[in-house]
């Protein structure tokens, strides 16, 4: 589970930072930060920051996108799949490891 969710992480993160790079390259290429106005009023600020600023907000947009896409792509057994081990489930669960077949309010009675 742990992997998994390292994995997971990874493919949100990694393609996000490459577009986020890529559009600050466009973004920049541009836009002179300088020139740049928030609501109205000019920035009085370097460069520099302006250019980490919008990074990390290109970033954020992207990994945003991308995590919304990985969740999107699960499978209906990662979905459907109980969070509690066998064990650990309440008297009365179908799935629960001790065999014993009682009623669910969730489920038909009969099944």
């Amino acid at each position: 589970m742990a992997q998994n969710l390292g994995q997971r992480v990874l493919w949100v993160l990694w393609p996000a930072f490459l577009v986020a790079a890529v559009a600050e390259l466009i973004f920049f290429a541009l836009f002179d930060p300088v020139d740049l106005n928030l609501f109205g009023v000019p920035l009085d600020v370097e460069r520099m920051p302006v250019y980490t600023i919008g990074f990390f907000f290109f970033w954020a947009m992207t990994s945003a996108a991308s995590a919304l896409t990985v969740f999107l792509a699960r499978s209906p057994f990662e979905v459907n799949r109980c969070p509690i081990d066998a064990a650990d489930r309440p008297p009365g669960c179908p799935k629960r490891a001790t065999g014993e077949e009682a009623d669910c309010a969730c489920e038909p009675a009969g099944r």
